[in-house]
């Protein structure tokens, strides 16, 4: 869902009249829409949920948020910097179709792109307008549904991540839950059905047909290609802000059903993860929950990926487990997202080959690697951190040689980094590889840690130092 087409470009910056503001009120709608106003925090329970949508405040969120996800263009090809102008010159009828339920939303933009699994995952890109409008729909609907959903979901909820569904796992592992039902449901978000979506919806919000008829919009809404537009009778785009609410919605009746009979599980999205003490029960359970999850709820499991087995050997989220000592469990990351990650810095690195290292580093590398730091840190990756960062500098001093292509320049260089003229002379003119010189003892002597320090390369080990030792001064005594 956090991918982007390549026509995403930035929103416009603020005019200099406006540098003045706190950054909330430069991105707020500032007048693009007329209504009522109703203060934050007096919006009166009675009020129909059309009218809290509508509200001011409501909508001057929504506008702020959207503006700061940026995005890409949907199907009429408006950008994020163009949303205000076009709502102060149009706002006026759309509020009013909002209100008598008449309003359409635009096709999505159909994009696919490719899983690291194989096959492909579908993304639907709406208008800036639809994103706005659902934005300003998702904040009146989850205060409704988010107190009764299931304290074992975890997937786009607010105060909840990733990796509390996995120290969650891991607890019920030392309880003696050591079998999980890895159950993967195919392509989730295609096949949810609208008809069962829309009556837990309107069962909770009954009488609201502005807002149903709303929603109901946004599911039939097409999905557009090259020009052509498929109808939709399914599903719920990935890429959307409701969508994720509207899929916690359709899972939630999982996540009852489980709860009722006594199942140890985790969820995030449409990852499932019950646990079970033994092979047996888990074969059991699989085939019940499989029979529930067809029959009842009308979507599909994916037979090959869904699995039941000891979750060392599973990953759940990006995260693996490991044994450690008596019934503790360690969270490791698991084998596969290192090697996706590796997968993913070749071609950056390749793409490095002409750049400035210094640019390179700061602009390319560094957002990269910290942010899958910054996602995998809670898991036990000390000697995982050494390792990426000697696989990552020795790929940094292959781009370095190659660089300088001649004998005589990589003498010169290896000279600036500290080596004897002879050494340098020997390493410089030995007709090996760049792979094999990068890895070599002349280029990791030249260019020591230090080096890349000095350039401010991203180091997994010193961030990880920094990371455990504030879990530690943070944990209570």
């Amino acid at each position: 869902m956090n991918q982007q087409s390549e026509a995403e470009k930035k929103v416009e910056k603020s005019s200099s009249s406006r540098d003045v503001k706190p950054p909330e009120e430069a991105r707020a709608l500032d007048g693009a829409v007329a209504g009522d106003r109703i203060e934050k925090g007096s919006n009166p329970p009675e009020l129909r949920l059309i009218d809290k949508l509508l509200n001011i405040d409501n909508l001057n969120e929504a506008f702020i948020k959207v503006v700061d996800n940026k995005g890409a263009a949907g199907v009429d090809g408006m950008e994020v910097g163009d949303l205000k102008l076009f709502l102060r010159k149009n706002w006026p009828t759309i509020e009013q179709q909002l209100k008598q339920g008449k309003y359409k939303p635009q096709p999505v933009k159909k994009v696919e792109i490719p899983k690291p699994d194989g096959g492909v995952r579908m993304l639907g890109i709406p208008t800036v307008l639809d994103r706005f409008l659902q934005q300003a729909l998702l904040q009146v609907l989850t205060p409704i549904w988010e107190p009764t959903f299931s304290d074992n979901s975890f997937g786009f909820r607010p105060g909840r991540k990733a990796i509390d569904a996995v120290k969650r796992a891991k607890g019920y592992q030392e309880e003696g839950y050591r079998i999980v039902i890895d159950m993967d449901l195919s392509k989730f978000f295609d096949e949810i059905p609208h008809d069962r979506l829309m009556s837990k919806i309107m069962l909770k919000t009954p009488g609201e047909r502005e807002i149903h008829k709303l929603i109901h919009g946004y599911l039939t809404a097409g999905m557009m290609k090259d020009g052509l537009i498929e109808d939709r009778s399914k599903g719920s785009p990935q890429g959307s802000p409701c969508s994720p609410l509207l899929s916690n919605i359709v899972l939630d009746e999982l996540d009852k059903e489980l709860e009722k009979r006594g199942h140890r599980f985790c969820r995030y999205a449409d990852d499932v993860n019950v646990y079970v003490k033994t092979k047996r029960a888990g074969d059991r359970a699989a085939a019940s929950i499989q029979n529930f999850v067809e029959k009842k709820m009308k979507l599909k499991v994916n037979k090959e990926k869904s699995k039941v087995d000891r979750p060392v050997k599973r990953k759940f989220l990006g995260f693996s487990f490991y044994y450690k000592k008596g019934k503790q469990m360690g969270i490791r990351v698991a084998p596969k997202s290192v090697t996706r990650l590796k997968e993913t810095l070749r071609d950056l690195f390749h793409q490095g080959r002409g750049r400035s290292l210094p640019g390179f580093i700061h602009n390319d590398l560094n957002p990269v690697i910290r942010g899958w730091f910054n996602y995998y840190r809670p898991a036990d990756m000390k000697s995982l951190s050494q390792d990426l960062d000697e696989w990552i500098r020795h790929r940094l001093r292959n781009i370095l040689w190659r660089q300088w292509k001649r004998n005589w320049t990589r003498f010169l260089n290896l000279r600036k980094g500290g080596l004897s003229e002879e050494h340098a002379v020997r390493s410089a003119f030995n007709q090996r590889g760049p792979w094999f010189n990068s890895g070599a003892s002349h280029m990791n002597l030249a260019f020591p840690k230090k080096y890349f320090d000095e350039l401010r390369l991203f180091s997994f080990v010193d961030a990880y130092k920094v990371y455990t030792a504030s879990q530690e001064s943070s944990s209570p005594t």
